[in-house]
């Protein structure tokens, strides 16, 4: 009865989803405006430039579980391992047995970020639950201003993170669907700090095409609150104000003087912040096993991502797994993320060179795995690496269970 709970209430949420989607995609390209202010949309920017860094809590985007990176984030309709919670829910429905994982990402800037999550299937295996965390830290950085653009000698922390749980549920033996419930928090100099609430939620349909398995899906991944900071920093203590007027001695009745005003104590004044929308990617995939032998398999993928704050992105992938025997296997894995919020000329319109490397390889990933069986459990390692052009390379490595 609870299982049958379930899947109703997970039918409801992914139509509720996918009426999003279609109508985040029928706004176009084009005339999409990726500001987060709202007040302040096309200052400045170039045409077909991103407004990257005007969405709340970025560090959602930051993919998680080497496999799908190493395949140029071209995961969302074949993911069918724990990763799936961070890829696409509905993927946990693939799960037999109880998976854990965890992910450390070696990101730019020296920026780490750790992802562990855990999912199990429930009763007769159609219905899947599992939970999951992530972890942004950020190092101490020295504050800058206009005056002082080398640094004040004064420092801050950064910090964020998400919490949540997964359902996936298989309607039957082709369709399933999952959804991801979460909270997201952000924290910055000295408790400056504003949370939300979110959801991500896919459907993944698969067949046969060929006498090979076809996948088809489609996922939207952070529809939720919008977050506004609020903390002790900005709250300032305010004098009274000079209005040029006299203040009562308290020995005459002052209400008749109109040159008179009341003695005002110190108040505490609250600055507002702007409030930033989540990033919210609406993503439509296809996946196909392209060759399939005893010991050999080929897995090629493609992918359409519609994110708010970027123009829309492209991404190929493709696995190579080898099966040594029943117990070992290990894969090799490529793919390309194609991303059209960036000038890749030398020379930019104003004739300044750019700094830092070339990013002709700018979106290329590449890596690996070894699975291990043995009494009836698996072990898992996968790493990846991914080119980000001028920005400092990302190294990937996860670790996985399963029992």
């Amino acid at each position: 009865m609870l299982i049958k709970k379930a899947g109703r209430a997970l039918t409801i949420a992914l139509a509720i989803s996918l009426s999003a989607t279609f109508s985040l995609f029928a706004q176009g390209v084009s005339n999409q405006e990726y500001s987060g202010l709202d007040k302040y949309l096309t200052q400045g920017r170039q045409e077909n430039a991103s407004f990257v860094g005007v969405r709340a809590a970025e560090f959602l985007t930051i993919p998680v579980g080497a496999r799908g990176i190493a395949m140029g984030n071209s995961y969302t309709a074949i993911a069918d391992d724990i990763s799936a919670t961070w890829w696409n829910p509905a993927g946990l429905g693939f799960l037999r047995q109880r998976e854990v994982m965890v992910t450390v990402v070696d990101y730019t800037l020296d920026l780490t970020y750790s992802y562990v999550a855990a999912a199990a299937p429930i009763g007769d295996g159609n219905l899947v639950l599992g939970g999951f965390f992530g972890y942004l830290n950020v190092p101490e950085l020295e504050i800058t201003t206009v005056t002082q653009p080398e640094g004040t000698g004064n420092f801050y922390r950064a910090y964020d993170f998400q919490m949540g749980g997964s359902m996936a549920y298989n309607f039957s033996d082709r369709f399933i669907g999952g959804i991801n419930l979460k909270y997201v928090h952000q924290d910055v100099w000295n408790n400056l700090s504003a949370d939300a609430f979110a959801i991500d939620a896919g459907a993944m349909y698969h067949a046969e095409l060929m006498d090979r398995e076809i996948k088809f899906s489609f996922m939207i991944q952070n529809l939720g609150t919008n977050m506004t900071m609020d903390g002790s920093n900005l709250r300032k203590s305010v004098g009274p104000e000079d209005s040029g007027g006299s203040f009562p001695d308290g020995y005459s009745d002052y209400t008749k003087d109109p040159y008179s005003t009341s003695k005002k104590g110190n108040r505490i004044l609250k600055i507002e912040t702007h409030t930033y929308r989540l990033p919210t990617t609406v993503k439509i995939a296809l996946g196909y096993n392209a060759f399939t032998s005893e010991k050999a398999n080929l897995l090629v993928s493609g992918e359409l991502a519609r994110p708010n704050y970027i123009p829309i992105s492209y991404s190929v992938g493709a696995e190579f797994n080898y099966n040594f025997n029943h117990a070992q296997s290990a894969a090799l894995r490529i793919g390309w993320l194609v991303q059209s919020d960036e000038y890749t000329n030398k020379v930019d319109q104003f004739s300044y060179d750019y700094y830092g490397d070339d990013p002709t390889l700018r979106g290329l990933s590449l890596g690996g795995g070894l699975q291990r069986n043995f009494l009836g459990k698996v072990v898992r390692f996968d790493y990846a690496y991914r080119n980000k052009g001028r920005l400092s390379a990302d190294n990937f490595f996860t670790i996985s269970f399963g029992f």
